[in-house]
């Protein structure tokens, strides 16, 4: 092995298929410019330790800890939670028979995120196949294990274009799409200021009974999205369909609804629902509405996804 390697994950972004792409439903994704990246390199003592440094997209230090892989414990920290997560991590990897802990070994890791924790973009699927990549393990095997979710950001992760995203027989399949500028040039993706926590808006997915016309129904929205006919007024159209579609199924309103009923154009929940980005349609208006709002974190396309 090399001294030291650097491995980068991009983050994601769901346009089609939040929720349902846990049962199969075809889904758009996309990846973001911004990821997070892993620096590995070893350590002057072979003490079978993982020194852990990560870094905020400002460069500030947030998290310390020093890994005990061998008696499987923390033995320092500054974050318990994620110190306690994170070895959950090396265990998991441990058992998909890494050659990285195969002899002695020390190693210190540094993440750097580059874009802000609560976006939502995914610090921890970008941070799960760094580690896989690392590891030289299957991430989705990782993420099954870890944090759980369908893969889809796994996916995005090292893909170079948006994706479709489908789980058939539980194994991930992927296809890279085009988005035409004459859909991509009219959209704007707003931060609503929070992060949304996605377990909770699965398990209240979870306790709805499954829904194939659901997952058939977005399934077909996806399709025609991509399709290189979609035109701008028609992706329009599908996408307040498929909001409807999921609010309905859900039974909560609306971001729209609640937050900007008097939007003239459509706007799109992203993820999972409540917080994080949306998407909405570029108008002459748009930037004054959502600043006045107190959203100050507005996006195009092409600044934020590949």
């Amino acid at each position: 092995m090399n001294p030291s390697k650097t491995f980068r994950s991009k983050g994601k972004l769901l346009l089609t298929g939040e929720y349902t792409v846990l049962d199969g439903a075809l889904s758009l994704a996309i990846p973001t410019q911004l990821g997070q990246s892993l620096h590995v390199h070893f350590a002057k003592e072979r003490n079978n330790k993982i020194t852990w440094l990560a870094y905020k997209n400002n460069g500030e230090l947030w998290f310390k800890a020093i890994l005990d892989i061998q008696n499987k414990k923390v033995e320092q920290t500054n974050n318990t939670a994620f110190s306690d997560n994170l070895l959950q991590i090396f265990l998991q990897v441990q058992k998909l028979e890494t050659p990285v802990f195969n002899d002695d070994f020390g190693y210190e890791c540094e993440t750097q995120l580059e874009f802000p924790e609560n976006w939502g973009l995914g610090s921890s699927s970008t941070l799960i196949n760094n580690i896989a990549k690392w590891a030289k393990v299957n991430p989705y095997q990782l993420l099954s294990k870890t944090f759980g979710g369908s893969g889809y950001d796994i996916a995005c992760a090292d893909a170079e274009s948006p994706i479709t995203y489908q789980l058939q027989d539980n194994k991930p399949i992927t296809k890279e799409v085009f988005i035409s500028s004459k859909i991509s040039d009219n959209l704007l993706f707003i931060h609503l200021n929070q992060k949304q926590n996605s377990g909770e808006g699965i398990r209240h997915y979870r306790q709805k009974e499954r829904s194939q016309q659901l997952i058939e129904g977005i399934s077909d929205i996806t399709r025609q999205v991509i399709n290189p006919k979609c035109t701008f007024e028609e992706f329009s159209t599908l996408m307040m369909e498929h909001e409807k579609m999921i609010a309905d199924f859900m039974e909560i309103r609306t971001v729209k609804e609640r937050l900007f009923p008097d939007y003239p154009g459509f706007i799109k929940s992203l993820g999972a629902w409540g917080g994080d980005f949306i998407m909405a349609e570029k108008i002459k208006t748009s930037e004054k509405y959502f600043k006045n709002k107190g959203y100050k974190v507005i996006k195009k396309y092409d600044d934020l996804l590949i």
